[in-house]
């Protein structure tokens, strides 16, 4: 079964994330992010938060679908808790980039916590890459490696315009705007993590 959990991050188009969040068959509503299923037409079937960035009179709509009420004083942010709530397998968060930078970066460095995990946008997928990964790729399609928790070493890359060879990316050296040129690539390091960004 595969998760859509919908923050309330930004998501500009609409028409081009409805279909992608319908093919999952189990969709998840983040506190704020019931805005968006609202203005999506899209029906949840949880609705999780602490409801700081939700009307009352939207979640009153609502009340027929299972809600899970988190406390406002907490540790962790409304999406990790929907996280641990839902577990992690073939899981893709949407509207979890954009309006607030801290928002943003701590979901994006919640992708290393998560295997398998990823972000989708209008325009990009995101996902981390702690050992290898092969994947599908078109020709010309942009693709960019950006280490996260310190410097990720020992990388390999194949089917990339520019190719590392047990190459090292860190803050002083980041692999952005690559180039895919062929149909699958290959990425593989030994130390640290990745952050995989690759355009549509």
């Amino acid at each position: 079964m595969s998760t859509a959990l919908v923050a309330n991050g930004q998501i500009d188009s609409p028409e081009i994330i409805r279909p992608l969040i319908l093919r999952h068959s189990n969709i998840i509503a983040v506190d704020g992010g019931l805005i968006h299923c609202e203005k999506m037409g899209i029906l949840p079937h949880l609705i999780v938060g602490d409801f700081d960035s939700c009307p009352k009179d939207l979640l009153d709509k609502y009340k027929s679908i299972p809600t899970i009420l988190l406390e406002k004083d907490k540790d962790e942010t409304d999406l990790e808790a929907a996280i641990r709530a839902v577990g992690t397998k073939d899981v893709t968060l949407y509207g979890a980039w954009g309006h607030r930078i801290d928002h943003s970066l701590t979901n994006a460095l919640l992708l290393t916590r998560h295997s398998g995990m990823k972000m989708e946008t209008e325009t990009e997928i995101v996902f981390a890459i702690e050992t290898e990964v092969e994947m599908k790729c078109k020709i010309g399609q942009t693709l960019s490696l950006i280490p996260l928790n310190g410097p990720a070493s020992g990388i390999i890359t194949s089917g990339l315009k520019w190719e590392l060879k047990n190459g090292k990316l860190d803050q002083f050296f980041i692999g952005i705007s690559n180039i895919c040129i062929k149909n699958v690539i290959k990425i593989s390091l030994k130390k640290g993590m990745l952050l995989c960004v690759t355009a549509r």
